[in-house]
């Protein structure tokens, strides 16, 4: 089953112009990411990039809620 795609625009830029950050993974988890990424019919560098967002948006909204 696909996941709904989250659309976000992107700056007019190439991928060379991007910033890059280099992480390790634990043991298995490029696996679970490939077959995510495969599933979702998107690149794992997406994948990994809307995971962060989707954090990043929750942890965001949690502190705003509590903050209330």
């Amino acid at each position: 089953m696909k996941r709904a795609t989250v659309v976000t625009e992107l700056p007019a830029s190439t991928s060379r112009d991007m910033d890059k950050f280099v992480v390790r993974l634990p043991d298995g988890l490029r696996a679970e990411v490939e077959a995510e990424a495969k599933r979702d019919e998107r690149s794992m560098n997406s994948l990994i990039v809307v995971a962060l967002r989707e954090y990043l948006h929750g942890q965001r909204r949690k502190h705003a809620l509590l903050d209330a």
